[in-house]
């Protein structure tokens, strides 16, 4: 078959599903279960039990979220379309992770556990089995040293424990060369912002910022502009 008309019908299925994706991630955190935003045992309050509340506003969420999927299903079904789906599938749970920690300052194990699976269709796209389990063990390692270094300075939590279990995922997701390029990039950003909230007066020092979004930001661009490229840890 012509090649042109397999890439297009390649990029007509990349906008059908970024539709799908776009208007299925308001949707489904408007509708996700009250428990997977709380604490466990927290009983859930009002704003999220209630049916008629948006958590998250239809309108314009849902088309900025479709142009986004668009944009990278197109990216990625132009590279290798079987990778498109893994990684468009875990970029989709890393945004609902991100929402969770912005508006509600907790990371969903459910979406956790949603993100692993995700990473099941990418292990074939690392170097070995070995890469992705090193990576889960260097993503817990970091953020825990990270953890124990920041209670020590600071006396209090700097990190939760789940920005360790998703750091743990998105190394078994990326690998052990990903997971420190994610990291670093992930810090770099973090840091950047804070300095100029602390000089816009907007933060406080003793403040802390939710750190998901950064993460999955910077494993996002991994993902899709930079995957196989550094490998300088493969196992």
């Amino acid at each position: 078959m012509n090649p042109i008309i397999i890439t297009a019908f390649y990029c007509a299925c990349a906008v059908a599903a970024g539709v799908f994706e776009g208007n299925g991630a308001v949707y489904c955190f408007n509708r996700m279960p009250a428990s997977w935003l709380c604490d466990y045992g927290q009983k859930p309050p009002k704003e999220l039990t209630d049916p008629y509340t948006q958590r998250i506003r239809s309108m314009p969420w849902k088309y900025i979220f479709t142009m986004l999927f668009i944009v990278l299903n197109i990216r990625l079904v132009t590279e290798d379309p079987v990778f498109a789906l893994a990684a468009s599938a875990a970029i989709w749970v890393l945004l609902e992770l991100s929402i969770a920690d912005i508006k509600y300052r907790i990371v969903p194990d459910q979406l956790l556990i949603m993100l692993a699976v995700t990473g099941m269709g990418m292990i074939s796209y690392q170097s070995s089995w070995r890469d992705a389990a090193f990576g889960a063990v260097a993503g817990f390692g970091i953020m825990g040293a990270v953890a124990l270094l920041g209670r020590a300075i600071y006396r209090s939590e700097a990190v939760g424990g789940g920005d360790i279990k998703l750091v743990a995922v998105l190394g078994f997701l990326c690998g052990t060369s990903g997971i420190i390029v994610v990291f670093a990039v992930a810090s770099f950003l973090s840091s950047a912002h804070f300095v100029i909230l602390l000089v816009r007066k907007k933060i406080k020092k003793s403040d802390h910022m939710a750190m998901v979004p950064y993460f999955a930001f910077a494993a996002s661009a991994y993902i899709v502009f930079f995957w196989g490229e550094w490998e300088f840890l493969a196992l």
